[in-house]
């Protein structure tokens, strides 16, 4: 358990590693960015359906497993549908309104609209933060190494993606970089308490291990889909971003054939 809130730990704090270009030099270039995010994306995608779910279908084999595992996966979505009614935040929905509106002239964006935009751009990366951690945590419970390692890359990867996200609107409001810092890695720190919930479930009942495995799928999917990919697209690097999902996958394919599930 130690090593799984260790891991937990660490790459929830990339959210405020990815803070810092942004606090420090002021500008990130999109393309980069845009093709850094659908990296993430491919990356997590491919850790849903040919690591969570596939492992979870391995515990669960046949007709018998369709019911249980579907219905995780249907609730994974649910659960982040009823947390986006609960929790005020601000979804990117392929809106020029991350990065490009944060580093707008002054006279386009005033200080304090940027600055509710950074305040609900945190409750989104919060938000986000939950099924990441279970996920880490369900995947390091299940016994299959490789397959938290895999999670724990790619959720990597879009976290520091997201502090970029969450700095600049804070930073372009003119928040101090010291509070601004503080914000998004509050945001990080979710990462390790989902994961310690997902690893004592997992660990806890061997019945509630396939469930939880593909409830963390589905809001992993529900949650690239909806939010990381439509970004990614949304300033016109569609090419990068494609570029970058493909590439999240083949990634993924590389490690399970050399690491093995």
């Amino acid at each position: 358990m130690a090593r799984v809130l260790v891991i937990a730990t660490v790459i929830g704090l990339a959210t405020a590693v990815g803070a810092l270009p942004v606090l420090t030099v002021g500008h990130l270039p999109r393309r980069l960015y845009d093709g850094a995010l659908g990296l993430a994306a491919g990356l997590m995608l491919s850790a849903a359906t040919l690591g969570l779910l596939a492992h979870a279908l391995e515990i669960r084999p046949g007709v018998s497993g369709l019911v249980p595992i579907g219905a995780g996966f249907l609730g994974g979505i649910a659960v982040l549908l009823v947390l986006e009614r609960l929790l005020p935040h601000r979804h990117a929905r392929g809106h020029r309104d991350h990065l490009d509106e944060a580093h707008a002239p002054e006279a386009d964006v005033s200080p304090e609209r940027a600055r509710r935009q950074g305040m609900l751009m945190a409750g989104a990366m919060t938000l986000h933060r939950i099924p990441e951690g279970l996920a880490i945590g369900a995947g390091f419970a299940s016994g299959a190494e490789s397959l938290g390692w895999l999670l724990a890359l790619a959720i990597g990867v879009q976290n520091l993606c997201e502090g970029a996200v969450t700095a600049a609107p804070l930073g372009r409001a003119g928040v101090a970089r010291g509070r601004a810092f503080g914000i998004v890695l509050a945001t990080g720190l979710v990462v390790p308490i989902a994961a310690g919930v997902g690893a004592l479930i997992g660990r806890a009942s061997e019945a509630a291990l396939p469930i939880l495995l593909s409830l963390a799928a589905g809001a992993l999917v529900y949650l690239t889909s909806s939010e990381i990919i439509p970004e990614s697209h949304s300033h016109g690097n569609e090419s990068a971003a494609s570029i970058g999902v493909v590439a999240g996958f083949l990634a993924t394919l590389v490690l399970r054939a050399f690491v093995g599930h």
